[in-house]
């Protein structure tokens, strides 16, 4: 074995082990915290477009990272939330290369491709923190999700994959209201997180199922219709809520139980044991 073999095994080691409990997983527990941050901002913000009092911002992760952008102190808590986000990022990253050795062949390989996804999320929250703390990220880009959702719909055979993504974010709402109720997201959690902790977790996992289901409804009806204008992002899912029958008790609802999402994972950071 030659010396580059054994330095980057020596490297592999490294980050295995940050990951699995050193400065990498400390570091992502700050991250995990962050993403707590920007779902009760998200919360409150559709809260307040339920109650009819917008605030300028609209109820959007991007729009959440706007309301801390608004303040000195907001701003350095968007470079805390960063150093904490980009942690988080290579926590994921590296458990998506060689975590989860302990699970099932299939099972292993999901939570991988979740962790990848949960990565490149928190990239983009950098980005934008990163941009509004700087002052260069001149405002959430409305209209990105349509934009993306056109472009793969001109592609061959894009319709088909607009309405897969549309079923694919449908099911994700549907496990997360599944974790929501059945609290199997404990199993990321050290045995002694309190039950205050839990019960946070099970009504904001199902608050952010719904959001999300909506989204992958929305994009679904896009598709059929293709029409892209009919999907959007976290923010159009939120609304068309508002517009339903009781609609305003309904966002009020999920608006809450988003918050206590953000709640649950600022309070649970430190029992997080797996990503």
């Amino acid at each position: 074995m030659g010396p580059i073999d054994r330095n980057t095994r020596s490297a592999t080691a490294t980050a295995r082990s940050s990951a699995d409990g050193g400065w990498i997983h400390t570091l992502g527990k700050v991250g995990y915290a962050a993403l707590g941050i920007v779902w009760l901002l998200l919360g409150w913000l559709a809260l307040q477009l339920a109650l009819g009092s917008g605030g300028g911002s609209e109820a959007s992760s991007s729009g959440a990272l706007e309301q801390l952008a608004g303040s000195p102190l907001g701003r350095v808590l968007l470079v805390i939330m960063a150093v904490g986000l980009l942690a988080y990022a290579v926590w994921q990253a590296v458990e998506a290369a060689w975590g989860y050795r302990d699970e099932a062949p299939k099972k292993r390989a999901a939570r991988r491709i979740g962790s990848v996804a949960k990565a490149a999320f928190a990239v983009v929250l950098l980005v934008t923190a990163v941009q509004l703390a700087t002052a260069s990220g001149g405002g959430s880009g409305g209209g990105t999700e349509e934009e993306a959702t056109a472009a793969l719909m001109a592609a061959p055979g894009g319709v088909a994959l607009v309405a897969l993504v549309g079923a694919g974010i449908l099911s994700l709402g549907g496990y997360w209201v599944y974790r929501g109720v059945t609290a199997s997201f404990r199993e990321k959690l050290r045995g002694d997180v309190p039950e205050r902790v839990v019960t946070f977790g099970r009504v904001g996992h199902v608050a952010r199922g719904v959001a999300v289901g909506v989204l992958g409804v929305l994009v679904g009806v896009a598709a059929l219709r293709h029409d892209p204008e009919q999907a959007g992002g976290i923010d159009a899912a939120l609304t068309a809520l508002l517009e339903l029958p009781l609609g305003k008790l309904l966002l009020g609802a999920v608006a809450l139980g988003l918050i206590c999402f953000g709640v649950y994972q600022v309070l649970a950071a430190r029992y997080v044991e797996k990503g």
